[in-house]
């Protein structure tokens, strides 16, 4: 071990460069959410952004991980997420805690080199449905080892990209929170724009939207897609595959500029999408399909899916558990809109602000792109850095 060389770089194991430990999952009863203890960090729910975000404290910690150490899943479908703890925590059983060795090893460049070579990681899995990493897999793991100085100067690198593309995505979020505050006001008639004054009218959705009841009469007769969320996408490419039943005959039809949605949920919130990029797909006929008729399509979508329009459906959801809120519900609630030029008007300032939006998440998206380029250039030793 420690005898191979690339580049000059010694190819060895993990725990050559840290130290490695397994969390323990404290007694049941010491969990709270009252901030009592320690902090808790038990896995995925825990790891949505770089650094944890404590949900759990305990009062009986087992195991603990220092600041600045690397936190990895070790356990579930989560197996292989990372982030960088910047506090004194318990860990849990699906988490360890990796640490870099005095004069061996640097943390960011740990952290960057386990993110790059995830991949590899999780080839060493044990469980096919529930994976598992253990302690002797981390410790051994191979990776390429450069020299101190290097280390240092490879994690000085791509931090600051991760310092960019932090930026980037704070800006994106400053500029929907600014359309959405704008939004609130000019849906509501709060805000009026230049030109446009008069009471709003009161109307039936149904009077302005028409429900499209077409169905497939083969199977695959066009491309099935998924509403999710966050939008339309491909099914075969939002899954990674196909996953619709095997005979489709009979989903419902879309084209574009037409709107769906799913009329049940669990937690009573419905999202309203509508069809931009394919000509026509097909959803689950668990949606409905709909399209505007005397509204502005634009601003009708950013009304149906606007604060104020969920307080009407809250007002017309039907269930207990799951909530339903079918096309006849949805036709019947009664809204305030403006007039179509002001609909129009609005809609302007939209696509405006959601292309200002787009611009900034391709951007963003480049700037990742870059970023993995680089990380697969520095850390095989491919491109060096002086030192």
């Amino acid at each position: 071990m420690g005898n191979k060389r690339s580049n000059n770089w010694r190819v060895g194991r993990l725990q050559e460069i840290a130290y490695v430990v397994m969390g323990q999952s404290p007694p049941g009863s010491s969990y709270n959410t009252e901030g009592k203890g320690v902090g808790l960090i038990n896995g995925p729910t825990e790891f949505t952004k770089k650094h944890p975000v404590v949900k759990q404290w305990t009062v009986e910690p087992k195991k603990y991980c220092e600041n600045r150490d690397v936190l990895l899943c070790v356990r579930g479908s989560s197996t292989g997420r990372i982030n960088i703890s910047d506090s004194k925590y318990c860990i849990g059983r699906g988490v360890a805690a990796i640490s870099a060795r005095e004069n061996m090893g640097v943390t960011d460049y740990i952290y960057y080199l386990i993110d790059h070579k995830v991949n590899n990681l999780l080839n060493c899995t044990t469980g096919s449905t529930f994976p598992n990493l253990s302690s002797a897999e981390i410790k051994g793991f191979e990776i390429k080892i450069p020299s101190l100085p290097e280390q240092q100067k490879i994690a000085s690198i791509l931090s600051t990209w991760d310092k960019a593309i932090q930026l980037k995505e704070k800006l994106i979020q400053q500029k929907k929170e600014q359309k959405k505050g704008l939004m609130q006001k000019l849906l509501t008639g709060e805000k009026r724009l230049p030109g446009f004054e008069g009471e709003w009218e009161e109307v039936k959705l149904g009077e302005v939207i028409k429900e499209s009841k077409d169905k497939t009469l083969k199977h695959n007769q066009y491309p099935v897609l998924t509403s999710s969320r966050k939008g339309i996408y491909l099914q075969d490419k939002y899954f990674s595959k196909q996953v619709a039943s095997r005979n489709n005959t009979g989903y419902k039809i879309i084209k574009e500029g037409e709107f769906t949605y799913r009329t049940m949920s669990d937690d009573g919130k419905f999202v309203f999408n509508r069809l931009a990029d394919v000509p026509v797909g097909i959803v689950s006929p668990a949606y409905v399909v709909f399209r505007a008729v005397e509204m502005e399509p634009v601003f009708l979508e950013e009304f149906l899916n606007s604060h104020q329009f969920n307080r009407y459906i809250r007002a017309n959801v039907q269930g207990g558990t799951r909530l339903s809120y079918k096309y006849k519900s949805l036709s019947e609630t009664i809204v305030k809109i403006p007039s179509k030029d002001e609909q129009k008007a609005i809609a302007d300032i939209i696509l405006q602000s959601n292309k200002e939006i787009k611009l900034l998440q391709q951007e963003l998206e480049q700037l990742k792109q870059q970023k993995k380029g680089l990380m697969q250039l520095l850390l095989t030793g491919k491109v060096r850095v002086k030192v």
